[in-house]
C-alpha cells in the first residue's frame, strides 16, 4: 500500500484533531451514546477511544474500496497500539506516579504516528486466507470490551480516574 505523503500527513492531522476532540465530547453532551466514543473520565482505559476510533477512520479511509483484506492491517493495529498505551500509560502513571500531561499528549502523538507506520508493516502478513476474519475479530473483542468497561468498569488501576481515584461508571448520567 502507498500513499501520497501529503494525503498521509493530512489525514493524520485531522485523525489527532478528532482525538482531540473526542476527549472533551462527553463533557460538553454528558450521554450514554457519547460516553461511547468519548472518555468518561481520566482512566488509561477510557482514554483508548481518542486513540483507536480515529486510527480506525483513519484506516477506513485509505482502505475505502479495498474490503476486509485491506482493513486488516489497521484492526490488528489497534489492539497492538491500543495495548501498548496501556502499558506503557500504566507504567508512567502507576508505579512512577507520573502526572505531566505533556507526557500523555507525547505518548498519544507517538501512538498515532506509530499506528499510521505499524498498518503499513502489517498489511503483507495479514493478506494470507483467514487472516483478515481474525483481525476483524480482535478489533470486534476489543470495541466490547471498551463498551462493557464504559459501563462496567472492574476495580482495577486501568479504570480508576487518575485525577481522583474513581471507578468511570459513577458519573455517567442516569
Amino acid at each position: 500500500m502507498k500513499y501520497f505523503p501529503k494525503n498521509v500527513i493530512f489525514t493524520l492531522i485531522a485523525a489527532l484533531g478528532l482525538g482531540v476532540g473526542l476527549h472533551f465530547l462527553f463533557h460538553w453532551l454528558p450521554s450514554p451514546i457519547t460516553a461511547l466514543i468519548s472518555p468518561v473520565r481520566e482512566s488509561l482505559w477510557e482514554h483508548l477511544k481518542i486513540l483507536l476510533i480515529p486510527l480506525l477512520l483513519s484506516g477506513l479511509y485509505f482502505t475505502h474500496g479495498r474490503g476486509l483484506d485491506g482493513l486488516a492491517p489497521w484492526l490488528l493495529t489497534l489492539p497492538i497500539i491500543g495495548g501498548a498505551m496501556l502499558l506503557i500509560g500504566y507504567v508512567y502513571h502507576i508505579p512512577l506516579q507520573g502526572d505531566w500531561m505533556g507526557f500523555d499528549l507525547i505518548l498519544y502523538v507517538v501512538l498515532m504516528v506509530a499506528g499510521s507506520v505499524l498498518a503499513q508493516v502489517l498489511a503483507p502478513l495479514t493478506q494470507r486466507p483467514g487472516i483478515p476474519t481474525l483481525c476483524l475479530v480482535a478489533a470486534l473483542a476489543l470495541a466490547w470490551l471498551i463498551i462493557w468497561f464504559t459501563f462496567f468498569p472492574p476495580d482495577m488501576a486501568l479504570f480508576l480516574d487518575l485525577r481522583k481515584n474513581q471507578p468511570t461508571f459513577y458519573i455517567l448520567p442516569k
